[in-house]
């Protein structure tokens, strides 16, 4: 018992809060230390709900399983010895005894400490650890080292008169502040006999008993008191230590590297958080300048715009003053005049009439409403990123646009054919931009059939490729559209011709050669020989003067073969 515990607990600084215990935050009362080395109050302990309990179902008794009074820790499990906790300061799983959490070690470090803290503290704050009252008699002045604990006036009298304590080590409490205790020795009980000491080690138990404890259930094992076998087992705690000890400087080594992989990790988060915004920073700097240019082409664009319609406008007036003017003087004239007058002025007016009635000039306003934005058209290089985006005044001219190649014209059933698009505005000048709505269809003209293998890719500056494949022959209508009127020429019509037809005969000068003389080979050509001979020679009837197909008798070698299909089949050597 600490001779400071009696009801009085001491404030703690912050330099000692080490002496708090981690589940009250109060100074510790009866440290007990845990398995995995974290130390808490006894009565502290005592309020954890256990974790698990050793044994299954079976092993249960009914009731079993007691509350966690304030006296003992006591979960009764058939045929277990230990209850599981959580440890509060790390998590891990550890064992208390079947007895409670007295069977736990005590904490001597944390006690000692506790003594050497209420030494240091003014002497009013410490009470007497014999005396039952808090009364101002009970205030301790001194402290046994022995009985460690801590001695009113009167107590330290009776406790020198008494002969078993009369040689103890007593010293006042300045005496004991000057001469600086480091270390505070406890006499340690025996948690089952309160009234014993702890001096005795069970080696077959592995742990501390007393006197009594040996005399009964430590009978048969293996007991030495502990001044004769501390020197064996502290040698071994101590090569264990020099053991786990390197883990230490491996440790805090290792959490330095952390700590500097941390800071590494925040200045490289930092400038690369820095290069970002300096680089959207820079983007957004490109894209507002390239946002003020396409807003001052767009003032350009209408101001030329509106400047053209006021031109034309001043011009319409101008010539409709010239015209209100003329038939103004004519009707007046006519209506007023007489027949000489009216014959007088007949040459001026007949003459301006019939300028003005000649003069050329445009009802159509010379300029359009207009104005797009292609924001997915290139737009260069703007503070140093490339831009997208860009204003035009022109639009398309579907009746300026053109398509050419020779699938506006002729096809192969079954092959692909292709023509190319070109858009021109309506000044005649090609489109220098993609993205237009250009639409082709082709369909079959007596079967009302469309095509639908058609493939158009954009070009992206005003151009498209086109191509199509026809599954039948015949004639079909291309017709080629932008913004939903036709281009120029559309639609097209288009022969699509049959299939290739190979040849089936040889390419030869005449039958006769061809066949080695056989009278019975007859040739495409419909020439004959006479004597008998079916097939063609050179010289005689139906020959055309020079090679060709037996098959067709076409003189191309290399054209398909034009032989029907419903006739037979030629030649054939």
């Amino acid at each position: 018992m600490n001779g400071f515990a009696n009801g009085f607990a001491p404030p703690l600084n912050a330099a000692s809060s080490r002496l708090r215990c981690g589940i009250c935050q109060q100074k510790f009362s009866d440290p007990r230390v845990l398995p995995c080395l974290h130390s808490f109050c006894s009565a502290c302990l005592r309020t954890i709900e256990p974790y698990a309990v050793g044994g299954g179902a079976d092993d249960r008794d009914s009731g079993s399983m007691s509350v966690l009074n304030g006296s003992s820790f006591s979960i009764s499990v058939k045929g277990r010895d230990t209850t599981t906790i959580l440890c509060p300061s790390c998590d891990i799983e550890v064992d208390i005894p079947k007895n409670g959490v007295e069977e736990l070690p005590s904490d001597f470090i944390i006690n000692n400490e506790l003594v050497i803290a209420s030494l240091n503290q003014e002497a009013e704050q410490i009470l007497c650890g014999l005396c039952t009252d808090n009364v101002e008699g009970s205030r301790a002045i001194a402290r046994c080292f022995e009985c460690s604990v801590n001695l009113c006036g009167f107590c330290v009298q009776a406790h020198r008169r008494q002969k078993k304590t009369s040689v103890h080590n007593v010293l006042t409490l300045d005496e004991a502040r000057q001469k600086g205790v480091g270390r505070v020795s406890q006499p340690v009980v025996c948690a089952v006999h309160p009234t014993e000491e702890l001096r005795l080690f069970c080696q077959t138990c592995d742990k501390l008993v007393c006197r009594d404890c040996c005399l009964a259930e430590h009978r048969e094992h293996e007991c030495a008191f502990v001044s004769t076998i501390s020197d064996k087992h502290t040698s071994v705690m101590r090569e264990l230590l020099n053991q786990t000890e390197p883990n230490l400087d491996i440790l805090r080594k290792a959490l330095d590297g952390i700590a500097a992989m941390s800071l590494a990790v925040r200045d490289r988060a930092e400038k690369v958080a820095n290069e970002v915004q300096q680089y959207t920073d820079s983007y957004v700097k490109a894209l507002l300048m390239h946002r003020d240019a396409l807003l001052d082409r767009i003032d350009q664009l209408r101001e030329a715009k509106e400047r053209n319609l006021r031109m034309h406008r001043v011009q319409l007036e101008a010539i409709l003053a010239d015209f209100s003017t003329a038939c103004d003087f004519t009707s007046k004239a006519l209506q007023d005049g007489s027949d000489v007058e009216l014959l007088m002025v007949k040459p001026v007016v007949m003459k301006r009439l019939q300028e003005l009635n000649h003069m050329k000039y445009n009802v159509k306003p010379k300029e359009d409403d207009f104005m797009k934005f292609y924001p997915k058209q290139p737009a260069g290089m703007c503070n140093g990123f490339e831009v997208f985006g860009g204003i035009s005044a022109k639009s398309v001219d579907p009746g300026k646009s053109t398509a050419k190649g020779e699938g506006l014209y002729v096809a192969r059933q079954g092959q692909e054919a292709e023509f190319a698009v070109t858009l021109r505005d309506r000044d005649g000048e090609q489109w220098r931009r993609g993205g237009d709505d250009m639409k082709v269809d082709i369909i079959e003209k007596n079967k009302n059939a469309k095509c639908n293998k058609v493939a158009i890719s954009d070009r992206l500056d005003g151009s498209f490729h086109v191509a199509y494949t026809a599954d039948e022959s015949g004639h079909y209508l291309v017709s080629v559209s932008v913004g939903g009127q036709h281009i120029q020429g559309s639609p097209f019509t288009v022969s699509v011709k049959p299939k290739w037809r190979s040849h089936t005969g040889v390419f030869h000068c005449c039958t006769f050669c061809s066949s080695g003389g056989n009278k019975d080979i007859s040739c495409g050509c419909g020439g004959t020989v006479t004597g008998g001979y079916k097939g063609c020679g050179h010289g005689h009837i139906g020959h055309p003067g020079k090679p060709h197909w037996s098959c067709c008798g076409s003189t191309e070698e290399k054209a398909e073969c034009t032989r029907p299909p419903s006739i037979s089949k030629h030649v054939t050597v």
